[in-house]
């Protein structure tokens, strides 16, 4: 089965856009007659090529094939070759392929398929990657889908979360597409989430053919994802029950060859029988704890730091992109810090775990991938690589648009943050409903106090933390405030900036011997709205520190081992320390800063109930000086 199709081209940067991105310079995703190369102004900047790369076809043609791995094992693979007025190009290009999780074709109702160069509009992510793949189809490119080991319609089994298996089946699929006639044998790869985890994975084989990958919101330690402080997540059991519904989706689009759809059933026979789901369904509760059908150290061997090392020794250039609302934007600052000596780029914008959000956002990616993808597999010299090599948009107090996109240097942590220590206080801010409504100030507390809230299990942060949609203000979460300990200081002075990794320091007790702690940094506004900056999670029993297996930027790291995990000391304060979720957020002048303690977050998941409820308490004095340290960018001089 061999299917042909034309779309029309992605959109052009808006003058919107182009005011955020810089003004000046041509996009290549318009229709119709294209002015040769010599004829067009050549410029290259963030955000803007044009005349250095040309839309030369108008469609592609569809093919898909079993490609067998080493171990036997075959892969459904799609490849998309491009066409011009319906003629396909027979000679040779670059290919960038990316490695789905998430069913690389699916047959809809009515017949028709539904696959990368289809996008959708419901899953920003595959819309994400979709606008990338047809730019760089129409420019020149064969783009490739392949189904991973043990889910859509690839043969095998596999293990969540994620299968070592998956990187050096990457090493064989980007080798057999080096060898295929259509080949440049200069091979690239794209994709979010899974898939950009998978191209981390894949370069740490260092497979010979690979010249450069874009790894979007890719998770680097899954434990984090799935038991951030210790806590398990519910919606990784979900997500647990979501991937088997996909793995066994009689749906998954069928290879060309396998006309009566035996080869897909007995893949998704395989499936069903195999497939591990235990980390997602909660099922490996310790950083160390073995998988109890592998009986491997599942987390231990599978996160990132096992693989950075070599993947920074091979030369891959690497394209990083997340958004400073997304929790996995730890986890891609933590791939790049732990990546140095290779050529590395970080887009970072005001976005969510789906990636870009508007049009605008998704357009700007799928520029940002074409200027990559040129320079490292066309041997383009459009100097991409000379700029710099961080750009990140800054949201706002009660925006989260963000400011245009500015160009930072690739040191991380910023060189120039001041590591801001803000203290527990009482008295009253006057701006809280909360039990206490304590103050936070830069003074260490001068006397000694405490704080005590009884536990409430159905605290519930509505709208979650993710950022609201484009020009719509966030969520005001002065509700939720209310039902825990708040800690807020006066009015600023001035904008403050805060981009980094903020840290917590509670000296905690409780009438129970563990209980979980969840802290949110806000910003309020004059009005008493209040909206999310960043947070943290810990369970109390977790709070051992210890040696990070990884470049952790000199953050808290609670090793969450099995052996380490010790019930709270009865009468008497207990320090736990942990990180924050990275964050880059400008607090306007007027504004305030809070942090916000409950014992229970059903946005994380529900927390283990004991009755009664116990109640904790947070101390406050210069013994036990409970605080947060915020990453403060200082003012430039104008």
């Amino acid at each position: 089965m061999t299917q042909e199709h034309t779309r029309n081209p992605g959109p052009r940067l808006s003058r919107r856009q182009a005011i955020k991105v810089g003004a000046g310079g041509m996009a290549l995703a318009g229709a119709g007659a294209s002015p040769s190369l010599a004829e067009e102004a050549r410029v290259s900047k963030f955000g803007v090529y044009g005349g250095f790369s040309r839309e030369a076809y108008d469609g592609w043609v569809r093919t898909s094939v079993y490609v067998p791995m080493r171990d036997g094992v075959k892969l459904a693979v799609d490849i998309y070759r491009p066409t011009k007025s319906g003629k396909l190009h027979v000679g040779r290009l670059p290919v960038v392929w990316q490695p789905k999780r998430y069913q690389r074709a699916i047959i809809e109702p009515d017949g028709s398929l539904v696959t990368v160069m289809s996008g959708s509009p419901t899953n920003l992510a595959a819309e994400i990657e979709h606008q990338s793949a047809v730019k760089l189809v129409r420019h020149g490119y064969v783009v490739v889908s392949v189904d991973r080991r043990g889910s859509g319609s690839s043969s095998g089994v596999r293990s969540e979360q994620s299968d070592p298996k998956d990187a050096v089946d990457g090493y064989d699929v980007t080798e057999w597409l080096a060898k295929q006639s259509w080949s440049t044998g200069k091979i690239g790869m794209f994709g979010a989430s899974y898939e950009g985890e998978m191209q981390l994975r894949v370069a740490g084989t260092a497979p010979p053919h690979l010249k450069a990958i874009m790894p979007e919101v890719s998770p680097f330690d899954w434990y984090w994802t799935v038991a951030p402080g210790g806590i398990v997540r519910t919606s990784q059991v979900n997500f647990a029950t979501s991937l088997l519904k996909q793995d066994t989706d009689p749906n998954n689009g069928p290879v060309d060859d396998d006309k009566d759809r035996a080869q897909l059933k007995a893949a998704l026979a395989g499936h069903k029988a195999g497939n591990d789901y235990s980390g997602p369904g909660g099922k490996i509760p310790f950083w160390d704890s073995k998988n109890p059908v592998t009986g491997e150290r599942h987390w231990m061997v599978r996160h990132g730091g096992n693989f950075a090392p070599k993947a920074a020794k091979s030369g891959i250039a690497v394209y990083h992109i997340t958004g400073w609302f997304s929790n996995v934007s730890v986890h891609q600052l933590t791939w790049m810090v732990n990546l140095k000596g290779t050529p590395q780029k970080l887009l970072i914008g005001p976005w969510a775990a789906g990636g870009a959000v508007t049009q605008d956002d998704r357009a700007l990616v799928a520029v940002e991938a074409l200027r990559f993808f040129d320079y490292w597999l066309k041997g383009v010299q459009n100097g991409i690589m000379a700029e710099p090599a961080i750009h990140s948009s800054i949201p706002s107090s009660h925006t989260r648009d963000g400011a245009p996109f500015k160009g930072m240097s690739a040191a991380w942590p910023r060189p120039d943050e001041q590591r801001t220590e803000f203290f527990f206080q009482g008295g009253s801010s006057g701006t809280a409903k909360s039990v206490n409504d304590g103050k936070l100030a830069r003074a260490k507390p001068a006397k000694a106090g405490k704080d005590d809230l009884q536990v409430r299990y159905d605290c519930w942060y509505k709208g979650g933390c993710e950022p609201a949609g484009a020009g719509k203000a966030p969520v005001n979460h002065a509700d939720f405030d209310a039902q825990g300990l708040t800690y807020t200081t006066e009015p600023l002075d001035h904008d403050v900036e805060i981009t980094g990794h903020g840290q917590a320091r509670l000296w905690v007790s409780s009438t129970a011997d563990d209980g979980d702690f969840f802290l949110k940094v806000q910003d309020v506004d004059p009005d008493g709205a209040s909206t999310y900056i960043a947070q943290g999670t810990l369970r109390a029993s977790h709070r051992k520190l210890g040696k990070p297996p990884y470049d952790y930027m000199g953050l808290p790291y609670n090793t969450s081992r099995e052996a380490d995990v010790a019930p709270l000391r009865k009468g008497e304060p207990n320090e736990m320390q942990f990180a924050l979720f990275p964050v880059s957020y400008i607090v306007r002048k007027g504004h305030r800063i809070r942090v916000t303690i409950t014992g229970s977050d059903l946005d994380t998941g529900p927390s283990p109930q004991v009755s009664p409820a116990p109640v904790i308490t947070i101390h406050r004095s210069a013994s036990h000086p409970s605080s947060v340290t915020l990453p403060i960018i200082p003012k430039r001089k104008a």
